[in-house]
């Protein structure tokens, strides 16, 4: 018997935000500053150090519980179950639901929770949360899926990471062309199967890096 990943689902946005579509931004440096660089070399450097030449960003009408459960659809009919067995849906996130043109977390209900109203599981056993742990969080999640299942706790786990960062980014900030939006899922069950989860280990550098992520101000300083 092994614990092994039976199921696995995506969602990529369509909505393509190429390089060159960040020419006419205002960045600024974190004190409001000037940068004293036109756009087309900030843009030529950020492509050189990341290698990124395009990110993808959802529609205006979606928010990220709905990608969530978009990709979450695909690892159910990828793993070939009835979603009404999952005894745990995960999440991992760090900044829920964001509206459109909005700069307001929506986190409660979790989205977890949503992302079981929208696969319309009624069975209540089907248990779900939220896992907000940075950019590992769907590795945890799976961690802790694991987890359940050695201990006899669940049989069968829905692990989603699902980000949507374009609602949350600040767009006089150079940095924000890193960041994306998009989601996975995936079913972790107990198996026939050789293989499976073999080991892990997890850590929180909480002494330098405490800080790294955080709801900040934007670095126009009229903004």
């Amino acid at each position: 018997m092994s614990i092994t990943i039976t199921g696995t689902g995506s969602y990529i946005p369509k909505g393509i935000e190429k390089n060159e579509d960040f020419y006419s931004h205002n960045f600024l440096n974190a004190d409001g500053s000037t940068i004293n660089h036109p756009n087309e070399v900030i843009i030529e450097k950020f492509k050189a150090i990341t290698g990124i030449q395009e990110r993808r960003y959802i529609k205006s009408e979606l928010l990220n519980s709905d990608i969530a459960s978009y990709a979450a659809e695909k690892a159910i009919a990828d793993a070939k179950i009835d979603k009404e067995t999952i005894d745990y849906i995960i999440v991992a996130h760090n900044y829920g639901d964001v509206k459109h043109n909005s700069d307001q977390s929506d986190t409660v209900p979790s989205i977890a929770s949503r992302v079981k109203h929208l696969l319309q599981i009624k069975n209540p056993k089907c248990v779900g949360y939220d896992l907000l742990f940075g950019c590992p969080g769907w590795i945890e999640g799976v961690i802790q899926a694991n987890a359940f299942i050695k201990s006899g706790i669940a049989k069968r786990c829905l692990v989603i990471g699902s980000e949507t960062l374009s609602r949350v980014i600040d767009k006089h900030d150079r940095d924000s062309m890193i960041y994306s939006d998009g989601a996975g899922a995936v079913i972790v069950e107990q198996t026939t199967q050789d293989g499976g989860i073999i080991a892990h280990e997890s850590a929180t550098f909480a002494l330098d890096e405490a800080h790294f992520i955080y709801f900040g101000e934007t670095n126009h300083p009229v903004n």
